[in-house]
């Protein structure tokens, strides 16, 4: 049966490893990994929270995000960059993409730097903070949910997450991405046991990349506005497939809504 909490020690020893990797090569594997596991840990302590009789568990769970707040927003950053120099290569053949690929590998040696910095500064506190979330966790190692359980509970913690949203407006849309990313990661939990858990799981992944690709298009795009002159060829086609991705990602998000 799956066993929320043995997945937020592995996904806490996943992040601790991931700290030390970013310190010695920042790859865009590593940033990425260290992205999930934190958004993974997070997901987990939305689960358990409410789900186990631990009364310290909802401010040890605060401590634990405000430690890791600027680490995972700097590593978001870099993510970004590694995106955009991804999608940049489908480009290579178009006036402007080159200077925007030297600009875009220029901004990410900056935002290395500065998570790298950021992790110096906070890695002992992100540490301790997991720490002690790991010694309460310790006399509940072997609880579990089954599988049809989880998809509630991803179903019930999705539903007031995206009330109230409209997928017309940017922000609105970008935080039913970031909803679906975290109903995903609880329902994933027993996947392997419901197929219904896995199904939902699958639906809101999805979703989230389907809304993901929109976005990164979107920054790209804003970083080719900022760079590059009016009426670049690059530009162009950005915009075009931005407002392409924008219209598959609202109807996506809309037809969730109604459901």
């Amino acid at each position: 049966m799956p066993q929320p909490v043995i997945t937020f020690l592995r996904y806490s020893l996943i992040l601790k490893a991931a700290m030390a990797d970013c310190l010695e090569d920042p790859k865009p594997e590593v940033v990425h990994r260290l992205r999930s596991s934190n958004r993974r840990l997070e997901a987990m302590l939305e689960l358990l929270t409410p789900s186990v009789d631990l009364p310290a568990l909802p401010k040890r769970s605060r401590a634990f995000k405000r430690s890791v707040q600027k680490t995972r927003r700097i590593a978001g950053d870099v993510r970004d960059l590694d995106v955009q120099r991804e999608l940049l290569r489908a480009y290579q053949t178009s006036d402007g993409a080159t200077k925007l690929e030297k600009e875009v590998e220029a901004s990410r040696k900056k935002k290395v730097k500065k998570l790298q910095q950021q992790i110096s500064a906070d890695e002992d506190k992100i540490r301790h903070a997991l720490d002690r979330l790991e010694m309460i966790f310790a006399g509940i190692a072997d609880f579990n949910l089954s599988g049809g359980r989880l998809f509630h509970v991803a179903r019930s913690w999705l539903t007031p997450a995206v009330q109230g949203l409209d997928p017309h407006e940017d922000d609105d849309l970008h935080s039913i991405r970031k909803a679906c990313k975290t109903a995903r990661y609880i329902a994933e939990i027993g996947g392997e046991e419901s197929r219904t858990a896995m199904k939902f799981a699958k639906r809101m992944e999805n979703i989230q990349q389907t809304t993901g690709a929109w976005h990164d298009y979107l920054l790209l795009l804003d970083q080719a506005q900022t760079r590059l002159p009016d009426g670049s060829p690059v530009i162009k086609k950005l915009y075009a497939k931005a407002a392409l991705l924008r219209r598959q990602a609202e109807a996506k998000a809309a037809h969730l809504l109604r459901a």
